[in-house]
């Protein structure tokens, strides 16, 4: 069995940055090594990986991970599945977040906290002054060298896949993000009630 299952391929965004590697990589640099985002196929399910989860890439470390959202099959797109970011090694209700609508809004997300491990600190945080915290923490912890190189990669994926910086972080993944999802798994009920399936 496929490892896509009904899915024929990845989709577009992911095989444009598929692509993009092979092309910064003759330049010396990496998604892997300067943004932390290593795409991986394959990747093992954890046994904290939901079913309906497809992985698509990790951080290098502590099993931290990101997949599609399939919901059993449910969605008909890969490029429009919400974004799960999975830490095995988190407190047991910190483990599995939802981080972004879809592959697209990822990268920028990528694109904006420059790197794939930072988005990882949301799934034990939720209060805006949290998110503060943190993105003032990182900006402390700053090395100009990795800057630099994470500020060029991050230049070459928004001029390739045309990404958009996330101006509101906490805004963007506590709100934008859980409203669109509230919305995607909340049906009316014939007595006109709203139920909320997940």
């Amino acid at each position: 069995m496929s490892y896509l299952g009904k899915y024929l391929k990845m989709p577009p965004t992911f095989e444009k940055l598929q692509k993009l590697e092979k092309v910064i990589e003759k330049e010396g640099y990496s998604l892997d090594s300067d943004l932390s985002l290593c795409l991986q196929l394959d990747f093992p399910h954890y046994e904290i990986t939901p079913y309906d989860v497809l992985p698509f890439a990790n951080i290098g470390c502590d099993g931290i991970h990101y997949g599609f959202l399939t919901d059993f099959g449910m969605v008909s797109d890969l490029e429009n599945a919400f974004i799960v970011c999975i830490s095995p090694m988190d407190d047991f209700d910190s483990h599995i977040k939802i981080v972004a609508r879809n592959i697209r809004e990822f990268v920028s997300l990528v694109c904006t906290m420059k790197g794939a491990a930072e988005i990882s600190n949301f799934n034990i945080i939720k209060e805006e002054d949290q998110y503060i915290r943190l993105l003032k923490e990182l900006k402390k912890e700053e090395n100009e060298e990795y800057v630099e190189e994470a500020s060029y990669v991050v230049e070459k994926i928004r001029s390739s896949l045309v990404c958009k910086i996330i101006e509101d972080v906490y805004h963007y993944v506590e709100k934008e993000v859980m409203t669109a999802r509230e919305k995607q798994t909340m049906l009316s009920t014939l007595d006109g009630r709203r139920e909320i399936f997940f």
